[in-house]
């Protein structure tokens, strides 16, 4: 573990996905012998298929879906089977038949995406001396060993590391909006690229944070944590967007002096964004100043004005928004 520890948190991270592959795919095989299931493998498989799926999603979802969809696969396969005259043409038609007929069904339905691989094995599989209802059966069983051992590898080894980099991503998150934000309130037409730039790698850090808040296995019955995990992430791509609108403002030629009041506001929110990067909560900027509303564009018709009067406006409450969900989540 010391190993581990020693790693950066996104190394660490990689470290601990291997550990949890390699342990749940042992402990697959090894569970799956035990219990005298023919195909030991197809537990294995599921139980690699359900672990990787905690690098990008809900594991307890995936697990649960791999086990109705092979359930449905097999009951349909085992039907198939059952009442298909004998011979490669009736085998062939049996397959082609039932595997089109859940694909349709399964569009739109990850529960049911795995059914037609497991109708098209038992099918094909059933002309053996076991029979499509044993076949069916034991791929049953072997699915549903692999699934819990995955489930269980991923609960069991590091369960806390996917909560530690979703922690890292959202604080890294918040410093990276925070230099964008200083760099464009800074009214330097010269930091265009730099800008443009800076927008680009926010944007990967945010779709890295969404996959991270995936990543966090809830038990059942837990929810409002994994939605706030979600309005996390929602609420700072608000506030890119809010960046966004302040940049149309302050890159305007000679803006950068003009709008010196609005700039100020917009440091005030940069140096919050600091803070929640550094873990500590922050007061909220509450309702923007009467002398930096938007009426005061509309009076001198400045759209340079309007964006930044807009921006700073829509940054005080999605900014206020962000600060909320990082106390809630217990991030500062």
């Amino acid at each position: 573990m010391s190993v581990v520890r020693a790693l950066s948190p996104r190394r660490a991270a990689e470290v601990r996905a291997a550990l949890q592959m390699a342990v749940g795919a042992m402990a697959a095989l090894y569970l799956a012998t035990a219990l005298k299931l023919p195909y030991p493998y197809w537990s294995v498989i599921s139980a690699i298929v359900v672990i990787q799926a905690s690098l990008g999603g809900d594991v307890l979802t995936v697990a649960r879906d791999r086990a109705i969809g092979t359930l449905s696969g097999a009951f349909v396969g085992a039907a198939v089977a059952f009442v298909r005259p004998p011979g490669m043409e009736w085998m062939a038609l049996a397959i082609a038949a039932s595997t089109a007929a859940l694909a349709f069904l399964g569009a739109g339905r990850p529960w049911l995406k795995i059914a037609p691989v497991t109708a098209a094995i038992v099918i094909a599989g059933g002309t053996g001396t076991e029979g499509p209802a044993q076949l069916a059966v034991d791929r049953l069983f072997e699915i549903l060993v692999g699934s819990a051992v995955g489930v269980v590898a991923i609960l069991a080894l590091f369960p806390r590391h996917a909560r530690h980099a979703f922690q890292f991503q959202a604080r890294e998150t918040a410093g990276e909006a925070a230099m964008l934000l200083r760099l464009v309130a800074k009214g330097d037409v010269s930091d265009a690229a730099e800008v443009s730039r800076r927008h680009t790698d926010l944007k990967k850090r945010l779709d890295k944070l969404g996959d991270a808040a995936k990543a966090v296995v809830d038990l059942p019955g837990v929810q409002r944590e994994t939605a706030d995990r979600a309005a996390l992430a929602r609420a700072f791509w608000r506030v890119r967007s809010d960046i966004v609108i302040l940049g149309r403002g302050f890159q305007g030629e000679g803006a950068a002096e003009r709008l010196k009041p609005w700039s100020l506001d917009a440091e005030r929110a940069a140096e919050r964004l600091e803070r929640l990067a550094a873990g500590q909560a922050v007061e909220p900027l509450g309702p923007v100043d009467s002398t930096l509303a938007l009426t005061a564009a509309v009076d001198s018709d400045d759209m340079a004005l309007g964006a930044v009067a807009i921006g700073v406006a829509h940054m005080h409450r999605d900014l206020d928004d962000l600060a909320e969900r990082f106390r809630d989540l217990r991030l500062v």
